[in-house]
Parts: structure tokens; sequence; C-alpha cells
């Protein structure tokens, strides 16, 4: 076995996107974590909160919630929600991971050459990009598959440059919060998995 991780992790993602890939990192690395839940069924905010909740109480070491920004900017009510939730004390322990707008610029940052400050509105606006770089992307179970997310972006693309460029981007959204700058804070899981092996 390559790695052995000795605490328990629990991944809360929003839909089967963040599933396949964190599924297939798993398997890729052959790291012991499982993922919970199980496939996702809902994407609301108030699941992935009642999800957090439970795994809390049951002592996992870490809980980390994937939290795709652009749909969470279209529900202004569960943007608020979200807000006060993460100055919670009770959460604390939780990672709140964002990427604006979806996991898929994560994907993205492993292919782009240079730090990119385009601006992606939603999934639809990356996605001809995205497809440049992985021909027939689509989220969809068929795609996702036939088609091992970790293994085809480590051989394809940059890890590397994904996690550097990660970093910057949310730097400077944090610091010009009102440019909508596209960012990913999935580098942060990729961290945490690799300190515990």
């Amino acid at each position: 076995m390559r790695g052995r991780i000795n605490k328990s992790i629990a991944i809360i993602g929003e839909g089967e996107t963040e599933w396949f890939y964190f599924d297939s990192l798993r398997i890729a690395k052959r790291y012991p974590f499982r993922l919970v839940p199980g496939m996702p069924s809902h994407s609301d905010f108030g699941h992935i909160l009642s999800l957090a909740d439970r795994y809390l109480k049951e002592k996992f070491d870490y809980v980390i919630c994937l939290i795709d920004m652009d749909r969470m900017k279209q529900l202004p009510a569960e943007m608020t929600k979200y807000q006060a939730i993460k100055r919670k004390r009770e959460y604390k322990s939780v990672w709140f991971i964002e990427t604006h707008p979806c996991t898929e610029f994560w994907f993205l940052l492993h292919f782009l050459p240079d730090l990119s400050k385009r601006k992606y509105i939603s999934y639809d606006d990356l996605l001809p990009e995205l497809q440049r770089y992985m021909p027939g992307y689509e989220k969809t179970k068929r795609y996702f598959r036939k088609t091992d997310l970790y293994t085809f972006l480590e051989k394809n693309g940059d890890i590397e440059r994904a996690v550097r460029n990660g970093k910057l981007l949310s730097e400077l959204s944090k610091s010009n919060p009102d440019d909508e700058i596209c960012y990913s804070e999935v580098y942060k899981v990729i961290e945490i998995i690799t300190s515990m092996t």
C-alpha cells in the first residue's frame, strides 16, 4: 500500500463531479479513506450542513464541504446562511472549500499555461475552454464512469500548476472580493490528504 492514512476524512460534495474526482484520487493513490456519504443525492446547502453535523458527531478528524460558489451566489438566502455558518464556533473544525464558479474550474487550472484571471460566470461558461483540454467532457455519470478524472488530470495536466494557481487566485479573490475572480480552494484538500500519508 502506497500511503497510510491514520485519520478519518469526510468529503461532502454538492454533486457527482466531486464524488467521482475524489474517488478516482483515492483509487489512484491507494489511499484508504472512503468518501462519505456515497454518491450525493442533494445539492442544497442545508443537506450538506446536516451531513457535516453528522460527521462531526461521529468524530471524523476532517469534515470537508465542497461548495460551488456559482450556485451559492444565485441563491442569496443560502449565501447569507452559508456566510453566517462559517463564522459559528461549532463549525470551526469544518473545512469549507470553495470554488468559483464550480469544481470544473479546478480541472481547468491543471492546463492553463499561466495565471488566468479570465472570468467564468458558470459551468456553461467555462465548459468550452475545459473541453479544449478534456475533449468530450460532460457532467454525466456516463462520462465519469469511462474517464478516471484524477488519473486523466495527472497524466495530461499539471497538478503542481493547479495547486500553485489555486493558491494565488484564492488569495487574489479574498483581497479583491468585488472583482469576482475565479478561484479554487481544492488544493487545500489535496494538501490535507497528502499530509495524512
